[in-house]
């Protein structure tokens, strides 16, 4: 038996390509047969990020041992054509807010009904959970939940200076605004930085050095920045991105209603206020900070993973893998 995890062809640092590359390297750490399928560019490999996956290409593809794990985007464009080959198709939902949404606008989505028909669902949070069984009508014993660990090597607690950042790539229409207005109103000591075009050692060297965290996370499945945020002892404030809220706890996190964009501005002043006079103390983010290295660690990972496999190998009863 092997798992292959197909990946879009996309260089830009995104959370979910990363959990993918992340997740095959991990079940070939365990001696479960796993690699990288990029049919639009065989050859291609994320550089972003550190990684040493095994690319499979299109003609080592094989129905009899392969267990193919394809995003939720790709399910309209391949779930049919790897069905008809005789494979076994996971579909691997990292946004479930993708499911009703059609990428590549047709008469009609048929996302859904595909949904439905693959052999398993790999789910990022409680909230995809939810959503696949109540919105999609999935079968619930189809359904495994999966989620990603947090490089706690990479992302931790550092020398904290009067620094705010934020991922402008995240509804920068909504960032522009609050940036805008928050600039003026802070002191002049205080500076906002934008993580853009970082590799994944610099965004953690930024995240361990910042304060603040704006998040301004839309419709995701368990939005990776924030955790990496708050792991890294920042104070999180912004919006959850509806599956943020199973980790968006006080003190840690902040919430602001999606668009606020005055209370969005005015919470981080008065944070800024709270830190400068002493009122809000960092150090009273340490205990979440715990539970939350717990929530993403690797064996928690590694825990769902393996239950993963136990039903992946349901498919293969002759494979000795």
């Amino acid at each position: 038996m092997r798992i292959i995890y197909g990946c879009p062809s996309d260089d830009t640092p995104t959370g979910g390509v990363k959990v993918i590359y992340k997740q095959s390297e991990i079940l070939n750490n365990l001696g479960i047969e796993s690699g990288i399928w990029h049919p639009q560019k065989p050859d291609f490999v994320c550089s972003w990020f550190k990684n040493n996956v095994r690319r499979i290409a299109d003609a080592e593809l094989n129905p009899a041992t392969d267990l193919i794990v394809i995003p939720e985007i790709w399910i309209s464009a391949y779930f049919n054509n790897l069905k008809a080959l005789g494979f076994k198709v996971a579909v691997y939902v990292q946004n479930c807010y993708f499911t009703h949404f059609n990428l590549n606008p047709a008469p009609n989505n048929l996302t859904p009904d595909l949904m439905r028909a693959a052999d398993l669902l790999l789910s990022i949070s409680d909230d995809t959970s939810q959503f696949l069984t109540d919105l999609v009508k999935a079968d619930p014993n189809k359904v495994i939940l999966q989620r990603y660990s947090i490089d706690q090597s990479l992302f931790n607690v550092g020398a904290k200076k009067k620094l705010i950042t934020y991922m402008p790539r995240k509804l920068p229409q909504h960032s522009l605004r609050v940036v805008a207005a928050l600039r003026p109103l802070l002191p002049p000591d205080w500076v906002i930085s934008a993580i853009e075009k970082m590799n994944e050692t610099e965004v953690a060297s930024v995240l361990s050095q910042s304060a603040v965290f704006m998040s301004f996370s839309e419709f995701e499945g368990l939005p990776v920045p924030p955790v990496e945020a708050a792991i890294s002892g920042n104070l999180v404030i912004g919006y959850h991105g509806e599956g943020g809220r199973q980790y968006w706890r006080e003190p840690n996190f902040v919430e602001i209603e999606c668009g606020n964009v005055q209370k969005f501005a005015l919470t981080v002043v008065d944070y800024v206020r709270q830190l400068e006079s002493g009122q809000f103390q960092l150090n009273s983010l340490l205990e979440g900070i715990k539970l939350l290295k717990n929530e993403f660690s690797l064996k928690t990972e590694l825990d769902m993973l393996n239950t993963f496999v136990g039903r992946a190998r349901d498919f293969y009863p002759q494979s000795s893998a």
